[in-house]
């Protein structure tokens, strides 16, 4: 039996339990979080976080300038240059005529 002893080793035994009891791990500053009181979750996140925290936050360089600096990039970054077009929930793609066409006639018949 293998036993886990890589960084993703333990991420991925945490968001497995997490995906079987159907919570939620979030991310912040570095640190796993989440608010299920389960308590085999609980001891996972405590020692991922013991042992990688300072590894994450230095490799994210989180910080409060950073944090702010990263939303007006991010927000800058989702306005589409001119050839394309942004659809609600989709990412963005090339507009193209001759596709729109044959799914509008693929979808109205």
């Amino acid at each position: 039996m293998k036993i886990p002893s890589t960084k993703i080793d333990l991420e991925n035994l945490i968001f497995a339990r997490a995906a079987f009891l159907h919570a939620e791990v979030d991310g912040v500053r570095g640190e796993l979080v989440s608010v299920l009181p389960d308590i085999c979750l609980q001891v996972m996140i405590s020692v991922y976080n013991a042992f990688f925290a300072d590894e994450n936050r230095a490799f994210l360089g989180e910080d409060a300038a950073g944090v702010a600096s990263f939303w007006r990039r991010f927000a800058w970054e989702r306005i589409p240059p001119p050839p394309l077009v942004r659809a609600y929930g989709v990412p963005f793609f090339k507009q193209d005529f001759w596709a729109e066409l044959f799914w509008s006639s693929f979808c109205n018949n």
